[in-house]
This record gives C-alpha cells, sequence and structure tokens, in this order.
C-alpha cells in the first residue's frame, strides 16, 4: 500500500484478476448446467430455473449476514483493530450456519408442498423434475453458507486469490460431477443436485482451512469457539437485515415474475433461463469489480478516508461501464454460436438471440449506476436507503410493469424483459442522486 491511498492501481488489480476469474468461473458451471440440462429435455431446463429463484431467494438470507459481517470485518481492517475483524468472522459464520439448517430443514421436509404453493400450474413432467433437484440442493445450503461467508471474510481482506482457487477447484469438480453423472450415469436432475451438495461441501472445508490461518488480517480463532456475541451479532444484523430484506423481496418478485413466466410456453421458459445464462457472460468482469468495491470502500471508510472512497467509486463506476461495453460487444458479435451451444429449438432460439442482443445493449447503460453503485453505499453502512429505492422500484416498475407489459399489453416474455429495463433506469436515478448527494458518508459502523 502507498502512503497516499489505502489501494493503489497495482493492488487493485491484485484483487480483481482472481475476481474475474472466479466470477468465469461461476458462470461457465451456469452455461454447464444449461447445457447439460437442455440435452435432457425442455422440462429438465424449466424444472432448474424455476427452483434455482427459489434456491436464490432462500440462499440471499444468509448471504445477506455473510455480506453485512464482511463489511464489518473490513472497517475493523480499515482502522486497524484485528481483534474486532477476527470477532466478526467467527459471529459471521455461526450466524450464516445456523440460519442456513433453519431454512433447509423445512425446504427438505416440505419440498412438494411449497413448489406446488408457488408454481400450481407447472406441468407433471416438469414439477417432477423441479421436485428433485429442490431436495438435493436443499441439502447444500449449510455448506454454501459457510462458502459464502468465508468468502466474503477473504474478499474484505483482499485475498481474492486464495477464493479464486477455491472456487476453481469447486467449480471445476461441479462441471466434472454434473458431466459423469447426467451423461454417464444417466441420473437426469439428479445429477445435478448431487453434484452441487459434493462440490459445495468442497468449498466450504477449503475457505475455513484458509480462514484458520492466524496470521490472516482476518480469521477464525483456533480452536474454534461456539459461543455467540450479542453485542456484535447486533451489529451485524444491523448491517446485514436491510440488505436481507432488500435481497428477499428483490428476489420475491423475481418469484412472482417467474409464476408468470410459468404460465407462459414451455419454449418461452426454456429461453428466458437460455437469455438468462447469457446475460451472465456480460457482468463477468462487472461483478467482479462490485466485490473489490465491498472491499476498497469498506476500508476506506473504517479508515476514515470518504474522498478516497469516492475517488475509488467512480473509478470503480468507469471501469464498471468500460467492461460492460467490452463483454457486450463480444456477446453480440457471437451471439448465434452462443445460442446454438444452448440447444434450443427455433422458437426458442429466435427469443433468446432477440433477448440476449436489447440486454446487450441496455447494461451498458445502466447495469452500473444500478448495480455497481449501490455497493459503494453499503459499504459505507447506508444499506436503508439502498434498500429502501431498490424495494420501490423494484415493486412498482419491475414486478407490476411485468404484469402490465408482459400479460396485459402481451409482449410476454420480451415485456419481462423490458419492465426489468425500466427498474433499472429508476433506481439508477435514485442512486446516483443519493451518492452526488454525499448523504451515504454520513455513517459509522465500527
Amino acid at each position: 500500500m502507498s502512503e497516499l491511498s489505502l489501494f493503489s492501481p497495482k493492488a487493485i488489480r491484485k484483487l480483481l484478476i482472481p475476481l474475474i476469474f472466479e466470477q468465469f468461473m461461476m458462470v461457465l458451471v451456469g452455461v454447464a448446467d444449461t447445457m447439460l440440462l437442455s440435452g435432457i429435455s425442455e422440462s429438465a431446463l424449466s424444472a432448474f430455473s424455476l427452483v434455482d429463484s427459489i434456491n436464490q431467494l432462500l440462499m440471499q438470507v444468509f448471504m445477506a449476514f455473510g455480506a453485512g459481517g464482511a463489511i464489518i470485518a473490513a472497517q475493523y481492517l480499515g482502522s486497524r483493530d484485528r481483534k474486532g475483524a477476527e470477532n466478526t468472522a467467527n459471529q459471521t459464520v455461526l450466524m450464516v450456519l445456523s440460519i442456513s439448517v433453519f431454512i433447509a430443514v423445512p425446504a427438505i421436509l416440505l419440498n412438494g408442498p411449497i413448489l406446488r404453493l408457488i408454481y400450481p400450474r407447472v406441468n407433471e413432467r416438469i414439477m417432477g423434475y423441479a421436485r428433485q433437484y429442490f431436495l438435493l440442493s436443499a441439502i447444500s445450503y449449510p455448506a454454501q453458507a459457510i462458502y459464502n461467508s468465508g468468502t466474503s471474510m477473504l474478499y474484505a481482506q483482499g485475498y481474492s486469490r486464495l477464493s479464486m482457487v477455491t472456487s476453481i477447484a469447486m467449480n471445476t469438480i461441479k462441471i466434472l460431477l454434473n458431466f459423469v453423472l447426467i451423461n454417464v450415469y444417466h441420473m437426469e436432475i439428479r445429477g445435478a443436485g448431487i453434484a452441487t451438495i459434493l462440490s459445495r461441501l468442497i468449498g466450504a472445508v477449503m475457505v475455513s482451512w484458509f480462514l484458520m490461518d492466524q496470521h490472516a488480517p482476518i480469521h477464525y480463532t483456533r480452536p474454534f469457539k461456539v459461543a455467540f456475541n450479542r453485542s456484535m451479532n447486533r451489529r451485524i444484523f444491523g448491517v446485514a437485515l436491510p440488505s436481507g430484506m432488500e435481497n428477499i423481496l428483490f428476489l420475491m418478485c423475481k418469484l412472482v415474475i417467474g409464476i408468470m413466466i410459468a404460465g407462459f410456453s414451455s419454449t418461452m421458459i426454456a429461453a428466458n433461463a437460455a437469455s438468462n445464462t447469457i446475460s451472465t457472460y456480460i457482468s463477468i468482469p462487472a461483478n467482479a469489480i462490485n466485490l473489490a468495491t465491498i472491499t476498497i470502500v469498506s476500508q476506506c471508510i473504517g479508515a476514515g478516508r470518504e474522498e478516497e472512497a469516492k475517488r475509488a467509486t467512480v473509478r470503480l463506476q468507469i471501469a464498471t461501464h468500460v467492461s460492460l461495453f467490452i463483454m457486450g460487444a463480444l456477446v453480440v458479435a457471437f451471439i448465434d454460436p452462443i445460442v446454438r451451444m444452448l440447444k434450443l429449438n427455433p422458437e426458442a432460439y429466435a427469443y433468446t438471440r432477440q433477448i440476449s442482443i436489447i440486454y446487450c445493449l441496455v447494461s451498458v447503460f445502466l447495469w452500473a449506476p444500478a448495480f455497481g453503485l449501490p455497493n459503494s453505499l453499503r459499504a459505507a453502512g447506508d444499506n436503508r436507503y439502498v434498500m429502501y429505492a431498490a424495494v420501490f422500484s423494484v415493486v412498482i416498475f419491475r414486478t407490476l410493469g411485468s404484469f402490465i407489459m408482459g400479460n396485459l399489453l402481451g409482449f410476454q416474455i420480451q415485456g419481462i424483459w423490458y419492465a426489468m429495463y425500466l427498474d433499472w433506469a429508476v433506481r439508477s436515478t435514485f442512486f446516483l442522486w443519493r451518492f452526488r448527494s454525499g448523504k451515504w458518508l454520513k455513517h459509522r459502523l465500527v
């Protein structure tokens, strides 16, 4: 670190490059899952997409606590309080593990009723696949909770290389297991579920091992003590609750939209799943920059360097726009071979191609302020404003807009995506105003 700034350009590159590789591996797994499941049938791919919406909703709870703990730990690190960072790491992993078990048990026991309640109009073939995948993925929730909490702590101290190593190992194993269990042993969607359980267990073990290193700035105590600290838990809860509520409500709205999509044809459901997969290509570097933003801004705020936090945010926003332009241009240039890889029927192919090209164009302008900028606000402790703005936008403009454009105006699957872009535009306006006002810098967490 230079004497003038906490994060020199070299330090930022050292943080970002492993994060980009890690995001690439996550996207690669999603593509591999989509390709393998589409090879089984459109029903299997549709079931995977519908259950994945539920999984994302449930996992956002403990992911929010992991991220909240990481923000506090990073601010402790910025203020040179290593003991506070250590206590935060211990309490965070205990909280997310407890919450994940609390979520997993009813998801396992009430597997069928939950799916029938959420997707009453889904046909029996899709429902059969969905029940299998939901049961197996729910078993993996505790391992995923430990993994997410652990990687958040690695990010908070700039150890993105260790997180990358874990991600590469975990996701490579998942891809190989998916291929063997689905193609060789013909276990269909059960193979994807078993691969998910085993790979997440490996990820959880690896990050926990790295965080037991007592020389790391943020680490777990050795021996690890199972003891809850009320004061620290309240602090983590105060940061995590707004983000958790925001993510839960956001994904509940997506779930409502998913129910609308479930009422469309299987071709449109498959096209939506394929378009979601392709859209992740574009945001690979942008998501990495988002993760780096939490680390950089949190440590700057903890060290009392507000002006440096503002400058870093502007630079990271510019980098995000540039990355989206480059990735979007590559996806548009190779859109036909990319869509062909997903083995869709001609009608689903046409829908996917059109949706993906429009997504590339819109994301260049709206993705960064809609999803990158709020990370700086969160890192500074301005979680409540982010929650209120994001929830208002997603409920009014995305969810209601999806119903109006998708159903009432008859745009169907295209209308769902148009409503999403409207949501992006509105939330971008809210977050840009908040950043320029400087009010996001008025909070203190440590």
